[in-house]
């Protein structure tokens, strides 16, 4: 990602977090919880994309050992929810 990219994201979350969270709301994750919501309203509540989202955002960091037990348990996780 270049910094231009960067730049404009962080505003982006920067702008979402006043807009989502009540003013003196404090989070050391603050910013990784404001992404979770932007994803999570971006794709309309929508967990398989959610899911696509974070297996890919797993893979890229390199997690792939992890990302096998996610495959397994969304797997599992959708099954359960279509009986």
């Amino acid at each position: 990602m270049n910094k231009n990219t960067r730049a404009k994201l962080k505003e982006i979350i920067d702008q979402t977090k006043k807009e989502i969270f009540v003013k003196g709301y404090e989070s050391k994750f603050i910013e990784q919880e404001t992404m979770g919501v932007l994803l999570s309203q971006y794709f309309k509540w929508d967990g398989r994309s959610i899911y696509k989202v974070a297996y890919n955002a797993f893979e890229d960091s390199n997690f792939h050992n992890f990302n096998e037990k996610f495959v397994d348990l969304w797997e599992e996780t959708e099954q359960k929810n279509y009986e």
